[in-house]
């Protein structure tokens, strides 16, 4: 359980790593043996990963100032983390085959938080040739999805029940994210079982953690277990990876390196629209775990996240994108919701893939039963979030001016 620390000299360095800042050996083996128990299995894999896992409890300890619930959730996360890390292992241990799956022309999307990469996301999935991440299999991915019961497999029964209970613990969450046990989701989750994940810093305020994990995960072999995951899901029901998350913008060195033939795919939008729109989505994300919900505080941990994001992304695609020609493709989200063919259109051709007209057909429908705004208008003010306009501007002037963007749009959902 998620508990009052009590420090200990020996940490974890014998043979987790050699991070420690007073966190309880015996917690982590709590939370270790809670995952054994649940799986029956013991092999955690490479050790490396610890660091991470004590680094997150340090700063669940210290900074989230979690309530009840939030302990619990916690807890929660982590063990599942650890319990799939295990299955994992075992399967991938068993059926060592995995490892000569080939990952050929992946697609990242890659946009800031509240861009339109969702919509993106879900567009692309019409194409069933398209292999998404769906939100049942990343959370249950062993034994891997097959073909012949992809779409009648149990665990998507199971998912639903606690896509169901979403509201509950999050109400308004719905409102403004897609989510379905069937449809696409972020592959973030993949990176939960190493413990190198946003999700954590979403969740809770955690900033000693969120800061390590911005300057840390392209040094980690976060990547190249993200592959081995693909590989694990991809080896019964194969297909053309599209893939999403935000973070990956912190990841385009080893993208790029692990999947040497990716496309990038970055969606953009008037800054002063997303900029207030994630840290409304971040407070309702926090909500239930903490009673001190401090908006100003939310500001301060969006603006941070997006700095990392936006100066390590640029950065590396001015260094990266000569070497990688034709594989980045930007999409605004003007365009995403007017007339996004020219880059759809795109995309499959680098793929050397065919837009069938009944795919065309397919994704015109869900453009059309999913309006902006489907679930009305919400209005976000940056000065909510104690966030200073002339700061946006610092931060993302150039961003807007070198994709041709301007700086307000009216922010709705």
């Amino acid at each position: 359980m998620i508990r009052t620390v009590v420090p200990t000299p020996a940490g974890l360095s014998t043979d987790a790593g050699t991070y420690n800042k007073g966190i309880n050996v015996l917690e982590i083996e709590s939370l270790r043996q809670q995952a054994i128990a649940e799986t029956g299995l013991d092999d955690f894999g490479a050790p490396a990963f610890y660091e991470a896992l004590e680094r997150l409890l340090d700063a669940l300890h210290t900074e989230a100032r979690l309530n009840d619930f939030g302990r619990m959730r916690a807890e929660m996360t982590i063990v599942a983390g650890l319990g799939k890390r295990l299955q994992i292992e075992h399967y991938l241990g068993e059926h060592p085959q995995v490892a000569d799956e080939v990952i050929r022309r992946p697609v990242f999307i890659v946009g800031l938080p509240r861009t339109g990469t969702t919509a993106l996301h879900h567009l692309l999935n019409q194409d069933p040739l398209n292999r998404t991440l769906r939100l049942w299999e990343a959370q249950n991915p062993v034994p891997p999805p097959m073909s012949a019961t992809y779409y009648t497999d149990p665990r998507i029964a199971a998912q639903a029940e606690s896509v169901a209970l979403t509201e509950t613990f999050l109400p308004g969450f719905k409102r403004t994210h897609l989510i379905d046990a069937e449809e696409p989701d972020e592959c973030y989750m993949l990176l939960n079982r190493n413990f190198m994940s946003v999700e954590y810093p979403a969740m809770f305020h955690i900033p000693s953690y969120a800061n390590w994990l911005y300057a840390n995960l392209c040094r980690s072999d976060s990547y190249e277990y993200h592959r081995r995951q693909l590989q694990l899901l991809q080896s019964q029901h194969p297909g053309n990876w599209v893939l999403k998350a935000p973070f990956h913008q912190l990841g385009l060195r080893e993208i790029l390196r692990v999947y040497p033939d990716a496309i990038i795919l970055q969606t953009h939008r008037a800054p002063m629209a997303f900029v207030a729109s994630g840290c409304s989505f971040n407070e309702l994300l926090r909500r239930s775990s903490s009673d001190i919900i401090d908006r100003a505080e939310i500001g301060r941990d969006w603006m941070t996240m997006l700095d990392a994001y936006t100066r390590t992304f640029e950065a590396d695609r001015a260094a990266l994108e000569p070497a990688h020609p034709g594989q980045f493709i930007d999409l605004t989200h003007d365009d995403l919701l007017s007339d996004p063919w020219p880059v759809i259109e795109q995309i499959y051709s680098l793929r050397g893939l065919v837009l069938t007209d009944s795919t065309r057909a397919a994704m015109r429908q869900w453009l059309a039963a999913h309006p902006r705004a489907q679930h009305g208008q919400h209005q976000y003010r940056l000065e909510d979030y104690s966030i200073d306009r002339g700061e946006v501007e610092t931060l993302f002037g150039d961003y807007a001016r070198r994709y041709g963007l301007a700086m307000d749009e009216e922010i709705t959902q």
